[in-house]
């Protein structure tokens, strides 16, 4: 058995994704379909992505609470690019992405060398970035956006959109960052104990400004293709609800808010059993707060579980 696959089987995300799974299929009518899976597959692609960079930050004993307010900031700027100003697709998803990378430097920067708590400086970031979204728009919704970018996270093969393809590509890079190359073991050392790591020789401060840059470069890859989906840019997508979520997958999947602990494989398997929950309640015809009522429940536990590990070790 590959090491992998033990990594898998360990992982109790996966176990929690199974059970999940099997329940639906006893007491939920119509989710054992392949329609219904390739459902869920699509509703998780793109917060598999974004779920990535906050794997990271985590990582380091930090949060970035700015990461759903950079998915708005980027689906703004999405629509701006490619509607009204007609750049070409190329340079609309690169220049998408920079605009994510240049407020991870920021973020970065500020919580590295002013020494400012994480949550303050992104929190404060992000109601920054919904402001500007939201005076760059004027309130408004770009429409109708054009088929070449659409094609970027629509187009099908398999029966599954482009979007599932890119989460699963981005999945397997940050897998080896992670999980077999310098910068991981860096990441981990980091999170455990800063100035230990820092004593050791490592670059902490540049693996830490690095984390929040890839943090928003990812949510704003996240925030172009969930543009790209509903074929609409809004400043309002993604917010404080989309951040919730994606901290609550990481954390299910294992990646501890104390540092120096997370696993891609786990944070995938986390985006999934939310993505399972929601997608259940909405087959079973159940008010949504009671999806949000569940999702709280779910970190509220698995953060005292992972406080109450913290103090055995």
């Amino acid at each position: 058995m590959t090491g992998a696959a033990q990594r898998v089987l360990k992982n109790g995300s996966a176990l929690i994704f199974v059970l999940l799974a099997l329940a639906g299929i006893v007491f939920v009518r119509s989710f054992a379909s392949l329609e219904n899976a390739a459902i869920i597959a699509r509703q998780a692609a793109i917060p598999a992505i974004a779920v990535l960079g906050m794997t990271m930050v985590l990582m380091t004993g930090g949060i970035d609470l700015s990461l759903g307010f950079v998915v708005g900031l980027a689906s703004t700027a999405t629509g701006f690019m490619a509607k009204v100003w007609g750049f070409p697709v190329g340079v609309t998803v690169a220049a998408t992405v920079l605009l994510g990378s240049l407020v991870g430097l920021l973020n970065g920067a500020v919580v590295q060398y002013m020494k400012v708590p994480a949550f303050i400086t992104t929190l404060g970031t992000g109601y920054i970035l919904y402001g500007v979204s939201q005076l760059m728009s004027a309130g408004n919704v770009i429409t109708r956006l054009p088929p070449s970018l659409l094609a970027v996270g629509r187009t099908e093969l398999l029966g599954l959109p482009t979007s599932v393809f890119i989460a699963v590509g981005m999945a397997g890079l940050a897998w080896f960052f992670i999980h077999r190359s310098v910068f991981g073991r860096a990441l981990s050392a980091f999170g455990f104990n800063a100035r230990a790591a820092s004593l050791s020789g490592l670059r902490t401060a540049r693996v830490n400004v690095l984390t929040y840059v890839l943090c928003s470069s990812l949510a704003a890859l996240a925030g172009l293709l969930l543009t790209i989906r509903v074929n609409a840019a809004q400043p309002n997508m993604g917010g404080g609800a989309f951040t919730f979520e994606i901290v609550t997958a990481a954390i299910v999947g294992g990646t501890s808010l104390f540092g120096g602990i997370g696993s891609v494989i786990g944070s995938i398997f986390g985006v999934l059993i939310i993505k399972i929950i929601e997608n259940c309640i909405n087959l079973l015809n159940v008010s949504y707060h009671l999806y949000l009522a569940v999702q709280g429940g779910i970190i509220l536990a698995v953060i005292v579980m992972d406080r109450l590990r913290s103090r055995a070790t």
